[in-house]
């Protein structure tokens, strides 16, 4: 439960991808040694109830205040009052501050369309900046963390401060895989070529992002193909944590389907051509006459209705249920009701409803790659292989009829998904952020006094062999 002492990070035994946490201490650096350190946080998005973003701004603010006295600037003003309430609820409101800092009504403009989003977000960053300003010159912060949105396009201005900085983790690297372009239309084909194209040139050329990747004294990935792409365009390496994790309860274990019920499947994100759901709908009629089946989407967004028309074209709409998007906790039902989650995005960091499929013991078929690779493993899941298109609308066929088919395989996937749940669980990212904010201030430390020892040992040698030096003695 949030606010209540770390639970320690246990290794995941049952994955031979484990994501691995960013907690080694780099060499020689020296532990905070108890100190309460003053956290400046930015977290554009940040509720405890609300999106998946706002989730984790809202967990990292939590976490910090376990051991340090955070700050937040955070991005809805409104949200202040709730925010304090939910801190004193916790037992936490004397170390957690937040700060709303609306948009600029030209940030606002930006910011409803899609292409000048980020236009707009940089904006608040901006006015952000200024904030943290005003708080650090009234009384200093000792480290500042960049926690939400987890993308590297922008990291934010908090790096200026001059106080170790934390940024991540990170993701937004993942390219959308060029055989799968012909799934999306002329549309969106164009769309993801250009997002393919900005996305290399910014991590590679963005003034920003390299000063920022420079600056960090700890910078942490979200995926290990976000630690890759970082790695190769700055040459820093990242170390990888999941940016999301669970804050629900794991479902108790799960019995298989009874004989002559259909295979219930789930399906859930925006629906926007990205996420590739004609994937999962073209497989639907090549599964067997003996496997029966219901499927529910759960989403909204501009591809509905095209995709709405392939279902009829396909025969299958009257087996299709479509749910909108209901509020965060009325979601979660659908997982229990679910025999198997399929994921079908061709761009994502990670995927909350991965998560959440594994908290409800629903195993999942899903392609097998960026960030849905880190939490997929043979125990919970039956990943299917990004090669063409028709290839893995195959395999995800083959994958949904053995589970209709298979009830011991299904229960060992169930089984083995709720044992993997455990591991993405927000209270065992507590110890690991608290670790990097050692990490960080132990880093800075250790560069401070090496500049000073510079400094000194610059004097000493411009002084006359007879006059004794000055300055700070280092030893």
């Amino acid at each position: 439960m949030p606010g209540t002492k770390p639970i320690p990070l246990a290794p995941n035994d049952m994955s031979d991808r484990a994501v691995v946490p960013a907690t080694a201490a780099p060499s020689g650096a020296d532990p905070i040694e108890g100190r309460r350190l003053r956290v400046l946080q930015v977290a554009h998005a940040c509720h405890p109830h609300q999106s998946m973003e706002s989730r984790i701004g809202w967990y990292r603010a939590v976490h910090a205040a376990q051991q340090h006295d955070v700050t937040v600037l955070h991005g809805e003003a409104t949200n202040d009052g709730l925010l304090r309430d939910e801190a004193q609820r916790l037992g936490i409101g004397d170390r957690l501050h937040f700060i709303g800092i609306d948009r600029c009504w030209w940030g606002d403009l930006y910011n409803r369309s899609a292409t000048t989003y980020y236009m707009g977000y940089r904006l608040w960053h901006r006015c952000a900046l200024r904030e943290a300003q005003k708080l650090h010159a009234e009384r200093p912060f000792d480290l500042a963390h960049q926690t939400t949105f987890c993308g590297f396009r922008e990291p934010g201005e908090a790096w200026r401060l001059g106080v170790p900085f934390v940024w991540g983790p990170v993701g937004g690297t993942q390219a959308f895989p060029a055989r799968y372009l012909s799934e999306l239309g002329l549309r969106g084909a164009w769309i993801e070529v250009c997002r393919n194209a900005i996305n290399a040139w910014q991590l590679r050329f963005s003034r920003r992002v390299r000063l920022a990747t420079r600056r960090a004294a700890v910078l942490i990935a979200a995926t290990h193909q976000a630690s890759q792409d970082i790695q190769r365009a700055t040459g820093r390496k990242a170390p990888v944590q999941l940016e999301t994790a669970l804050d629900i309860p794991i479902s108790p274990a799960r019995e298989p389907r009874r004989a002559g019920e259909p295979l219930r499947i789930l399906w859930s994100g925006r629906l926007r051509a990205w996420k590739t759901l004609p994937l999962l709908l073209k497989a639907l009629p090549l599964l067997p006459p003996d496997v029966d089946w219901r499927l529910r989407v759960l989403g909204v967004g501009p591809s509905e209705a095209a995709w709405r028309r392939l279902a009829n074209r396909l025969g299958i709409a009257d087996r299709i249920e479509w749910l909108g998007w209901p509020d965060y906790r009325a979601t979660l039902p659908h997982y229990q009701w679910a025999d198997c989650f399929a994921f079908t995005s061709m761009r994502d960091t990670s995927g909350t409803g991965l998560l959440e499929a594994l908290a409800a013991g629903s195993p999942i078929v899903g392609v097998d790659h960026q960030g849905a690779a880190d939490i997929m493993t043979s125990s919970c899941a039956m990943p299917v292989p990004v090669g063409s298109p028709n290839e893995t609308v195959t395999g995800m066929a083959v994958a949904m009829t053995r589970l209709a088919r298979e009830p011991v395989l299904w229960r060992q996937l169930s089984e083995g998904a709720r044992a993997e749940a455990q591991q993405h669980m927000w209270s065992r990212q507590a110890e690991t952020l608290l670790r990097w904010y050692a990490d960080a201030y132990a880093v800075e430390s250790s560069t401070a006094r090496e500049r000073r020892a510079a400094r000194t040992d610059r004097v000493s040698s411009n002084l006359p062999a007879n006059q004794p030096s000055v300055g700070p003695s280092v030893g």
